[in-house]
């Protein structure tokens, strides 16, 4: 997936399933490799959290081509 601020995400925590917003995506190096991550606002438990891009599951991706009134 390419995940974009705004999307909607879900990923497992040990047995738990949680949603949350992703706020920002990164690269970092780990092991001589650049890993991607998330940024994302859980909704649960109201953190932030960085997760493993690939762990990650979009539940809605925004739409910043459509505005609402």
């Amino acid at each position: 997936y390419n995940f974009r601020p705004g999307d909607v995400v879900c990923w497992s925590d040990l047995r738990k399933k949680r949603t949350g917003l992703v706020s920002k995506i990164f690269e970092t190096q780990l092991g001589g490799r650049k890993v991607s991550f998330a940024s994302v606002f859980c909704f649960e438990d109201r953190k932030n959290y960085d997760m493993l891009y690939l762990s990650l599951k979009l539940l809605s991706s925004s739409d910043v081509s459509t505005a609402e009134n």
